[in-house]
Order: C-alpha cells, then sequence, then structure tokens
C-alpha cells in the first residue's frame, strides 16, 4: 500500500510539473512559433500548374502580424526543401519584400485592416519576380499568362486565408459561420491539403487521401451543402496542381455532391455513395495506373472514415452548425404568440356571429304545427263552397279550432275524426278529407322537424368546432408563454446526434422555461417512428445536451411522427392496473390509457362507454383514443374534451354517450389534478389517510356542451392515486376506502387486482358489469428500486 501511495505521489507530481510547463506563456509561445512555422512550411509545398507554389507568399501576406515571421521563416524552408517548384528564390524574394511592405505598414491601420491589403500585398511582389523571371528566361507567352495567372491565385489564396484566420481566432469562432464564411474555411483548409499531394507512400498521396476524407467529413456534417463545397474545392484544387481540372477532380466534386445527399442515411451509406459517385466520375480517365491509385486513396480514406471516433468529429459538426440569432427568434416568438391570440380572438368571434345568426334563422324559418293546419286548409278548402265562410269571415275562429287538434296530434302522432271539435265538425262537410290532409301534413311536419334538429346538431358541433379551435390556438400561445427562450445550440447538438443514430429529422426544438427546465420536440419521417424510441437514440440525446431526461412520449401522425420529452423530473409514476369484462366477455366496455405527456406530466384516463359489449368498448375506446392523441399532440385538456364530444356526438344517428376519468400529475411539484366528466369518484391515499376526491359533472356524447370538473390535491413520495370505472362501486364505496387504508405499501398492480376481485365478490344483485381499476404510485427517483 505505502509503494502504491508513492508511486501515486510521483504520478501527481510529474503531472502538475506537465501542466506548469504547457500552462508557461513561454511554453505557450514557443508551440504557437512552431505552428505557425508549420503552416509557412505546408503552404508553400503546394504545387500549381506543375512547378508554381503561390500559397507559401500568400500564407505570409495573410496570417497575424505577430507571427509573421515565423511563418517566413517556415516558407523559406518550404521553398528550399527540394520538390518540383521553378526557381525558389523569387518566393524567397517575394516573401521578404512582403515582409517589408507589412512591418512599414502596421501602424497604418486603415490600410492593413482593408480586406484587399493581402491580396495586393500577395499579388504584386509574384507579378514582379514572375515577369522579370519570364523576361529573364525570354519565355513564351503562355509562361507570362501563367504567371500572372499564379499572381491573381495567390491574391485569391491570400484573401481566403485572411478570412479564415480572423474567423477561427476571432471571437465569432467557427461555430457561427454563414455559408460564405464555411466556403472560405474550407478553400484554405484545401490549400493546406494540397500541400500534402507531394508526399506519396509508394504511388499513393497522402495530400489525395487527405482530401477526400475532408470531402467524408463535410458530407457527414454538412449534408449537400458541406459535401458540394469540399468536392469542388479539393477538386479545383488538385486541377490546378496538373495542367488542368481532371476526371479526378470531376469525381470529388460530384462525390461530394451525392455523399452529402444521402448522408441522413448514416457514415457508411455516405462513404458507400461516395466510393460509387467518385468510381463513375473516374471512368473517363484514360490511364489504368491513375485510376488504380486513386481506387486505393478512396478506398483509404473511406476506412478511416468509418472507424473514425465519432466524439472527434465534433469540431465539423461545430463548423457546419448554422448560427442562430437569438433576439431574432424572441421576437419571432413574441410575434408567434400576438398572431396565435389574435387569430384565437377572430375564431371565437365567429362562432358567437354564426350561433346569433343560426338563433334567428331558426326562429324564421323553423317548421311550425300551425303551418300544419295551413297546408291542410290549402289542400282540402279549395274548392268548397264554403271556404269564404269558414275562412273569410269567421278565420279566427276556425283557427282555434283547429289547434284544439295539437294535443291529439302529439299525444297519438294522428287524428280521428272525432277529435275535431263539434263547432268545426257540424259547419265543415268535408271532415275526412280534412282528417286524411292533417295526419298527411303532420307527418312531413315531424320529418322536417327531426331534421330540422339534427341540422341545428350538426350546427352547433360546427360552430363549437370555431371556439374549440380558437381556444387551441389559445392553449398553444399560453404554452408558448411559459418559456423564455429557446436553446438553439442543444437543438443543433441533438440533430447531430440524430443523424448519427441513422434518423432524418425533419425538425428539433428545445425549450427552456424559467426554471431552467429543457423540453425537447422532434419531428421525424414516421419510417423512423421505430428507432426514435431506443435507449442508445435518449442516450445520445441526453449526452449531447448533458441533461436527464423521462422517458419520451412519441405520436404519429399521417407520414410524421413526434418525440417529445421533459428533462427529468423530481418524481417518477409506477402504475398497475386490472380490468375485467361483464360476463367475462371477449370485449369490455371500458378503455384506459397512461402516458408520459413529454412536457413534466404523467395522464392516466378511464373511458367508459354506455352498456357493455360491443358498442361500449367502441364508444370508450373512441372517447380515451382521441382525448390521448390529442393530448400527446400538445391539446389542452378541455379542447380535447369538446372534439371527443363532438366526434361522439356525429359518429350515429343512434345515442351514444361515454364517461371520462383523466387524471394528471405534475411531476415537478406533485400537484394532481382530477378532471371528471361523468365518471365516479376516487381515492387519493396520502400518508396512510385516504382521501375521497369527487366532482360531479355529466358524461360526453350527451350535449353540445361537454365540461370537466376538476379537483386537485398535492401527492408526496409514496403515496397512492386509485381510479376506476363505475363498476366497481356498484355495491358501494366505503369498502374501497377501508382496503385502501388496510394495504400494507406494495406494487401497484396487485393493489389494483385486490380491488378489481373484491368488486366482483361484492357484486350481490345478481348483475355483473365492466371493471377498470387503474393504481398510480408516486415515487421519488432516489428510492426507485433498479
Amino acid at each position: 500500500m505505502r509503494e502504491k501511495a508513492l508511486q501515486r505521489k510521483d504520478f501527481l507530481k510529474h503531472k502538475l510539473i506537465q501542466n506548469k510547463f504547457f500552462s508557461s506563456p513561454v511554453t505557450r509561445r514557443i508551440l504557437q512559433y512552431a505552428a505557425y512555422f508549420a503552416v509557412g512550411f505546408i503552404c508553400s509545398r503546394g504545387v500549381v500548374f506543375g512547378r508554381h507554389a503561390p500559397f507559401g507568399v500568400a500564407a505570409v501576406a495573410a496570417g497575424p502580424y505577430s507571427s509573421m515571421w515565423a511563418m517566413m521563416m517556415g516558407g523559406v524552408a518550404g521553398y528550399l526543401w527540394p520538390s518540383a517548384i521553378h526557381a525558389p528564390v523569387r518566393y524567397i524574394a517575394a516573401l521578404l519584400v512582403i515582409a517589408a511592405i507589412r512591418w512599414a505598414l502596421n501602424d497604418v491601420l486603415k490600410i492593413r485592416c482593408h480586406p484587399l491589403f493581402s491580396p495586393l500585398v500577395t499579388f504584386v511582389p509574384l507579378m514582379a519576380t514572375g515577369m522579370t523571371m519570364a523576361g529573364i528566361e525570354g519565355a513564351a507567352t503562355q509562361t507570362w499568362i501563367l504567371y500572372t495567372a499564379e499572381s491573381l491565385l495567390g491574391g485569391c489564396g491570400a484573401f481566403f486565408i485572411a478570412r479564415s484566420s480572423a474567423l477561427i481566432l476571432g471571437k465569432k469562432g467557427v461555430g457561427s459561420l454563414n455559408q460564405i464564411e464555411l466556403a472560405c474555411v474550407i478553400l484554405t483548409t484545401g490549400i493546406l491539403v494540397l500541400s500534402l499531394s507531394s508526399i506519396t507512400i509508394g504511388e499513393i498521396s497522402i495530400g489525395r487521401v487527405a482530401a477526400v476524407l475532408l470531402v467524408l467529413f463535410s458530407c457527414r456534417y454538412g449534408g449537400v451543402i458541406g459535401g458540394s463545397i469540399s468536392g469542388i474545392v479539393a477538386g479545383a484544387m488538385f486541377g490546378l496542381s496538373t495542367s488542368g481540372i481532371s476526371g479526378v477532380s470531376g469525381a470529388l466534386a460530384f462525390g461530394g455532391l451525392m455523399a452529402g445527399l444521402f448522408s441522413p442515411l448514416g457514415r457508411v451509406a455516405t462513404a458507400l455513395v461516395f466510393i460509387v459517385a467518385h468510381g463513375l466520375g473516374t471512368l473517363q480517365v484514360g490511364s489504368y495506373s491513375v485510376l488504380l491509385n486513386g481506387l486505393y486513396e478512396v478506398m483509404a480514406a473511406t476506412l478511416i472514415f468509418v472507424v473514425w471516433p465519432n466524439r472527434t468529429g465534433s469540431w465539423f459538426a461545430t463548423v457546419f452548425r448554422q448560427p442562430a440569432d437569438i433576439s431574432h427568434s424572441d421576437g419571432l416568438r413574441r410575434s408567434v404568440i400576438m398572431k396565435l391570440g389574435f387569430a384565437a380572438a377572430a375564431l371565437e368571434n365567429v362562432s358567437e356571429s354564426v350561433e346569433a345568426v343560426s338563433e334567428r334563422l331558426a326562429k324564421v324559418c323553423a317548421p311550425t304545427i300551425q303551418g300544419v293546419y295551413q297546408s291542410a286548409v290549402e289542400d282540402t278548402c279549395n274548392n268548397c263552397g264554403l271556404k269564404s265562410y269558414c275562412w273569410g269571415h269567421n278565420q279566427c275562429r276556425s283557427m282555434e279550432l283547429m289547434d284544439e287538434l295539437t294535443e291529439p296530434l302529439r299525444l297519438h302522432g294522428k287524428i280521428e275524426k272525432g277529435d275535431f271539435p263539434n263547432d268545426f265538425s257540424k259547419h265543415c262537410s268535408r271532415i275526412a278529407e280534412m282528417t286524411v290532409s292533417v295526419n298527411r301534413n303532420y307527418q312531413e311536419f315531424l320529418m322536417q322537424e327531426s331534421a330540422e334538429r339534427r341540422v341545428a346538431q350538426v350546427r352547433s358541433v360546427v360552430t363549437d368546432q370555431f371556439s374549440t379551435t380558437g381556444r387551441m390556438l389559445r392553449d398553444i400561445a399560453n404554452e408558448l408563454e411559459l418559456f423564455e427562450r429557446f436553446d438553439f445550440e442543444s437543438a443543433q447538438k441533438i440533430n447531430e446526434a440524430l443523424h448519427e443514430s441513422s434518423i432524418t429529422p425533419m425538425d428539433v426544438s428545445c425549450r427552456l422555461d424559467r426554471y431552467n427546465r429543457m423540453v425537447v420536440e422532434v419531428e421525424a419521417p414516421a419510417s423512423d417512428r421505430a428507432r426514435m424510441g431506443k435507449s442508445n437514440v435518449i442516450r445520445a440525446i441526453c449526452r449531447s445536451t448533458g441533461r436527464r431526461f423521462e422517458a419520451p412520449c412519441i405520436s404519429v401522425a399521417k407520414d410524421k411522427c413526434r418525440l417529445q420529452m421533459s428533462e427529468r423530473p423530481m418524481y417518477k409514476v409506477v402504475i398497475g392496473a386490472a380490468q375485467h369484462s361483464c360476463a367475462n366477455g371477449t370485449l369490455c366496455g371500458d378503455s384506459y390509457e397512461c402516458f408520459n405527456d413529454g412536457t413534466g406530466r404523467y395522464i392516466a384516463m378511464i373511458s367508459d362507454g354506455m352498456g357493455t359489449g360491443g358498442r361500449a368498448a367502441v364508444d370508450g375506446a373512441m372517447a380515451s383514443g382521441i382525448m390521448s392523441t390529442l393530448i400527446k399532440a400538445g391539446v389542452g385538456f378541455d379542447c380535447a374534451l369538446k372534439i371527443a364530444n363532438s366526434a361522439l356526438m356525429v359518429k350515429s344517428g343512434e345515442e351514444t354517450l361515454s364517461t371520462l376519468d383523466v387524471a394528471s400529475v405534475n411531476l415537478f411539484d406533485g400537484k394532481l389534478e382530477l378532471m371528471k366528466a361523468g365518471a365516479p369518484i376516487s381515492f387519493v391515499r396520502k400518508k396512510g389517510e385516504v382521501q375521497r376526491l369527487d366532482a360531479v359533472s355529466l358524461p360526453v356524447g350527451i350535449l353540445e356542451e361537454a365540461i370537466f370538473s376538476r379537483v386537485s390535491t398535492q401527492v408526496e413520495d409514496g403515496d397512492f392515486v386509485v381510479m376506476f370505472s363505475d363498476g366497481v362501486i356498484a355495491s358501494g364505496e366505503g369498502w374501497v376506502a377501508e382496503t385502501l387504508e388496510d394495504w400494507t405499501d406494495g406494487d401497484p398492480k396487485e393493489l389494483a387486482e385486490l380491488l378489481m376481485e373484491k368488486a366482483i365478490k361484492n357484486r350481490t344483485d345478481g348483475h355483473d358489469d365492466d371493471i377498470t381499476v387503474v393504481v398510480l404510485k408516486l415515487l421519488s427517483p432516489k428510492l426507485e428500486v433498479a
């Protein structure tokens, strides 16, 4: 033990000395100079047009002034190193001229900070020395053109290097680049990669392997944009190193485009698509050896790309991450909230207007019993000689006598001759025809009245939908108000983690509330539904954000699936459920749902359809299914209830209804809210004491207006919430409270089954009913047993 302690002490002492060494300002300065020396050396080795090397000069002109001398020494060493470069002395002369110009003008801030300063300082010495060499050699016109092109290329390289240096070393950083700045960084990287092309292992170029790696990583983390830019840059750079843009250069560009298109499918798919696309692009290369060497280089690069650790690709992910305009996004959030609120108010006004107009029209156009009598008079009395007597001089008295037929009509649905008053019968010579006409018109009146009621019912449902839609928009606006801001950086990290898991997200949102709690929402194609719920995906999201999340809520709508989850809360819910079908049938009229809604609430609901058997099963499943689907989609409880009520009312012409019992537990603060629509009582056992919770209400599907009755309480660790359908308390409710008081803490499933068995046993009236029991137990994660 003593020996191990001494070894550990020596190790810590060594680490301390090492840390002091690398943290020393002198050491850091030496390492900085060495890095700039290496950059100057590498850039000076990049050859274009077969024998020209302008990028070492460009690097010295564009690099930071504080490290210019180190970079210049690296450039001189690179030019003096044996290579295919023609007349290295002219580049050394250009380096000295550039150093002198920058030294002389360094204090003139307006000039040295101008964007064209570095390109001009590069172009002029290169052009001057090039023209001098061409004049001495008596070169042909083509040589003069090459020197001019080299100078222009050096000036462009200086511009890109200066811009990239400012971006990478500046306060902005590489994580907030737009597409133009991204192109500059990739072009600068391409210059460095080009300089490695002369380093070979056999016939394999290290530079071309590095270029393919650059394209593959750009495809993987930058998609189509990153792949296209890097492919074009790499192809152009290596094309310039020869006499022109070769087929291999085009293959790099085409491979980058295609691999970027397929990058959402994963790393292996990206590599395979690049190999195929690059191979098709190089088929036109005539030389078999060039084609074979290119294939070896691509295979080597793709092998490195596939086995490269995921975590080391974070730099590329940072480069291709799009900048987030926080102020703009917050302003957009406020604008959306205001528009949603205004749209909600407008829809509610439409609902009120439609309802008012419908009421006026109903008074004017609705069928009346007087219309039955008027139609009968027109059918029977038109050709009667007594018409002027009955319906002229004595019209009011005749109509009063006809009104006396209303009671027998309503009672029996028809009249007989004897139902007419005596005063009417003794004057009317066509009493039999009048009886038939009244009965016929009354049947038509009943059909019109029934149709009008149905139309009014549908009109009311449609009108209610305007109000419900407005309420939904208002709920969404209120939900947005609860969140302080959106975390775009975390959303980008989650996007990258999902791509690594072969999921193609359509949109990712990370919202933070006023307590800094995060809610994550991901929308993806429905084909990714199975992969989104896997534990490795959830762990990847947790690692990318540095937070722990609760189990996700995943819902599907048409061709999209949606994942929503909240940061791990204070409590966890363990559920137990038991269900019994009436007469042990195959279909149960009760239906229940239990799920985490992804915003830190645990939802449990029981729906009891009217009656038993298949009809009740349809109504119960329909009510609970609609409610759970809408709640998972983010719709509020009241709006979801109204929509479920409307659906049950218009489902068929027959009467249909269902009860709804919903429990919502806030897992962050332990608030329990029970919402009931025709549902029976519920019980809560808190610290051994049983509490009865009830709220009188009506089921859904009966009235046009459906409203939850609410009751709430606070629950803590170890508390039980017991919900059930009305079949449990058909024989009374006292035994339920006694059972809960005597219950020793255990599995909620066991408690649910015990209550169900006792409910069946206590039923002594000879009848049976559907029974559903749902028990929720609140636990703190620290007490949770794995």
